[in-house]
């Protein structure tokens, strides 16, 4: 608990860092972080996530103290989170692809990972809602009242309702009074932007608070939709953590996915790629979606979405196929091209087997587009070069070099007819082929 030498304000009150009301219950949840903290592994990182206002951070502070954790509230905020410590326990309110870029992160960096969620316990409502009271009216000099818990469906909310019980104040007008960061200054932005005549403040912290509070109230949400649609360039500066709430709105997504795909601050971040999802789903044709998750494909990769990269090129070949079976010469060219980015997805996921499958697959129809069209002779050397990897990745190096051979002997032609264009090309393939022959790969 923070020491304090006068009265607390509302805010304070309420803040979980000040501990005005003990921790109490939670007695599953304290059992489960006991068991991964014992777990046994070297290092370990645990996420803790549920609605915003279920007491997460009262849990995760009470479990902190005296351990040694390392405890990250607001991580989904935290942009390029890393690892350093041996047991790190973060706080969120949604799982979502923030955590699952820093758990396939993790992962490769040794950690365990696991998750948790914490939903109400309303069996724990009534004692709650009574000891908040008591506290509340002893840290006010107040009356205590009698009342009972009133049927709400989180803990911040049931000490909102003993704070206001206490001090025999509406709730709504005691949250506007001194709202701290957080919940309570979503809560008194939400009460404001009932009045359709106010307009939100545009600053990094305002904007963040508005899209913080959108994504749990449907009346904030419409008012972020209009003020996003209206202002794109806003999102220029907004915060890139708050943006991903933005990018899975269909209404907002289109009217700001341009500024974020050209903005630095987001590489390597999966904010496009949630972007790009949402884009996906809106799509209206087959073609479009097809090339769309070979978009999402890319970005997830670069934000460390193995996973997600992998089933959205899987989809991207699903999708080619049936284009390709309705008109092969205006399709096959582009389910090749999948095909080979499906299987650089597989190799990412550790697949070497299926990776060998798709790059075969892509070879094979690559030599037919090439017969049809000799433009695209340079498209079958390449993946002619992709599969003698996959086969040296497999310890298949008789069917590497007879691939790679096969890609030198192609692009030897384009280099004497393209010098300028396929010199390069041809100079590393026959590194390659020579250092496969060595047996160094």
């Amino acid at each position: 608990m923070w020491p304090v030498d006068r009265t607390l304000s509302p805010g304070e009150l309420l803040d979980p860092r000040y501990e005005v009301v003990p921790f109490h219950g939670r007695v599953d949840e304290l059992a489960e972080l006991a068991r991964w903290w014992d777990d046994g592994s070297r290092c370990s990182v645990l996420l803790l996530h549920g609605p915003a206002g279920v007491g997460k951070t009262r849990l995760a502070r009470h479990f902190q103290a005296g351990s040694g954790v390392v405890v990250v509230d607001d991580a989904d905020l935290v942009t390029g989170l890393d690892l350093h410590e041996p047991r790190v326990l973060l706080i969120a309110r949604t799982p979502g692809w923030w955590w699952s870029a820093v758990r396939q992160r993790a992962t490769r960096q040794g950690y365990r990972t696991d998750d948790l969620a914490v939903t109400p316990c309303p069996d724990e409502h009534e004692t709650s809602f009574a000891t908040a009271c008591a506290h509340f009216a002893y840290a006010l000099g107040l009356t205590l009242p009698t009342a009972a818990a009133p049927d709400v469906a989180t803990l911040h909310e049931l000490h909102l309702a003993a704070l206001a019980e206490v001090c025999a104040t509406p709730a709504h007008w005691l949250v506007t009074t001194d709202p701290a960061p957080g919940r309570l200054a979503e809560d008194a932005l939400a009460v404001a932007l009932l009045d359709d005549r106010i307009s939100p403040d545009r600053t990094p912290d305002a904007l963040q608070t508005l899209l913080r509070a959108a994504a749990r109230l449907p009346h904030v949400r419409r008012r972020a939709e209009e003020l996003f649609t209206a202002h794109p360039e806003l999102a220029d500066r907004a915060a890139v953590a708050a943006l991903r709430i933005l990018a899975e709105w269909p209404a907002t997504a289109g009217a700001v996915a341009r500024r974020v795909f050209d903005d630095p601050r987001c590489h390597g971040d999966p904010l496009p790629a949630i972007l790009t999802r949402t884009l996906a789903e809106q799509a209206s044709t087959r073609l479009e979606r097809a090339e769309l998750h070979g978009l999402l494909a890319a970005r997830a990769a670069l934000a460390s979405l193995h996973e997600e990269a992998l089933a959205a090129a899987r989809h991207e070949v699903a999708l080619y196929r049936q284009l390709a079976a309705e008109d092969p010469d205006e399709h096959r060219p582009a389910l090749a091209n999948a095909l080979r980015d499906l299987g650089l997805r597989l190799v990412a996921a550790h697949r070497p087997e299926d990776a060998l499958a798709a790059s075969r697959e892509a070879v094979a129809l690559c030599r037919v587009v090439a017969v049809e069209d000799r433009d695209a002779t340079s498209r079958l050397a390449d993946a002619l070069d992709q599969l003698s990897r996959r086969y040296a990745a497999l310890g298949r190096r008789t069917e590497a070099l007879v691939a790679v051979d096969e890609a030198a002997e192609l692009y030897r032609g384009l280099a004497r007819a393209h010098p300028e264009l396929f010199r390069v090309d041809l100079d590393e393939v026959t590194r390659r082929r020579s250092a496969l022959a060595r047996g160094d790969q």
